[in-house]
Parts: C-alpha cells; structure tokens; sequence
C-alpha cells in the first residue's frame, strides 16, 4: 500500500527537497557575491541594501516553496494503514519540515534592515525587523528540530536492535545538528563570530531536507513489516 501510494505521486519529494537543501546552502555564493556580508550571519547576504540580496532572498522562497509541495506530497504515506501514535508521529515529523519551508521563506520576505555586526547596526529588542527576523528564524528550526525527534522516535520504537545503525543514525545526526545550533547562539550571545558554526548548522539543516523522505518510506517500511 505505502509503494503504490509512492509510485502514484505526481511529484516526487526526494528531488524537491534535494533542491531545496541546495537553496538553503546558499551561502557559499557570498564569498564571490557580498564577501563582507558573508564574514558574518547568513542573513547579512538577504540584509535591505546589500548587492544580490534579491537573489539569496528568491533562493530562501524557493527553497520554502519547495519544502512545502514536498512535505504535501509525503503526507500521502502518513495516510498507509498504520497504526494511531505513528501517523501522529509521521504527521509531526512532515508538518515540522514544512513549518521549516513556510517560515523560512516568510522570513526571507522580512529581511534584516541592517548588516548584522556593523557599528551602526544594533540588534535589540526595539528594532521590529530584528525581532520579527529572529521569531521566524528560531520558529523555522523548532519546526526542524520537532521533525528530526519523531522520525528518531518513530524508528526507535519500530527498530528491534536499538543499536542499529537506522536506529543511531538519526540519533547521531539530532545531536551533532544542536550541537552547532547550541554553538551558534553562544557565540552570538557573546558578540564572537558565530559564521562557521552558522553554516555547518545550514549544512546539517539543508541535509535533513534532503534525508527526511528516506526516512519516512524506512519508518513506512519498519511499520509495515511488525
């Protein structure tokens, strides 16, 4: 039933999402674009008034719309016959990720109006577009974060042999990704540059996007088979 559900999609999600983590990681195209905006944050390369800003902007929408048709298209799968706790459980992990799509490209819309580290730039609670920003921002990655903890615990429940690579892989990947995420804010947190940390987390971010429906069709699978 979950192949035939499969098979009849129209749009596959396994090349969306592919696309749309290479959107995500934009990034790297700031060290040929806006040099100076990428020594920072990401989101100096979509800042108001920075070169090609437009284009690291229409890359986050795309890559938002992208997520969105993919996660449309995975939930057929959540709608197999499976039992209650794991479609709730595939219904979060998919939801999550398109919560991620939606936000992200929702914030691109509302981009920084300065260039984040700058004299002049000060990041407080009373400049609306640095607030809104940041909102968007940590709501995109609880929606990430919410999706890789049920497909963890959607295999950890289904997969006998606990210490099963299916089983530590998305384990390993949850805690290296808060990892990062947990270092980036640090460094924010104390005004020391946070770029490098920041672009492994959109690296593991952009992974996720393309491994997540390899995980729902294992998840379909591990199901089916009990």
């Amino acid at each position: 039933m979950n192949r035939s559900l499969l098979q009849g999609s129209k749009v596959k999600p396994t090349p969306l999402m592919f696309f749309a983590g290479l959107l995500y990681s934009s990034w790297p195209l700031g060290f040929w674009l806006n040099p100076k905006a990428n020594r920072g944050l990401a989101s100096n390369l979509e800042a108001l008034h920075q070169p090609y800003n437009w284009l690291f902007i229409c890359l986050d929408i795309t890559c938002g719309i992208l997520v969105g048709i993919a996660c449309l298209n995975l939930l057929k799968i959540r709608s197999g016959s499976f039992n209650r706790n794991t479609r709730l459980g595939l219904m979060v992990a998919i939801l999550g990720t398109g919560s991620f799509g939606l936000l992200t490209a929702i914030d691109a819309i509302l981009p920084l109006d300065c260039l984040e580290g700058s004299p002049h730039c000060l990041a407080t609670l009373s400049d609306s577009y640095f607030v809104i920003h940041g909102i968007f921002s940590i709501g995109s990655i609880t929606g990430l974060t919410l999706s890789i903890i049920a497909i963890w615990l959607l295999i950890f429940v289904s997969e006998k042999d606990v210490m099963s690579l299916t089983h530590l892989t998305p384990a390993m990947f949850l805690v290296v990704w808060l990892g990062f995420g947990v270092l980036t804010i640090y460094l924010v947190l104390h005004n020391q540059s946070s770029s490098m940390a920041q672009h492994f987390f959109i690296g593991f971010c952009s992974l996720w996007l393309v491994v997540l429906p390899y995980f729902v069709r294992l998840v379909a699978r591990l199901q089916s088979s009990q």
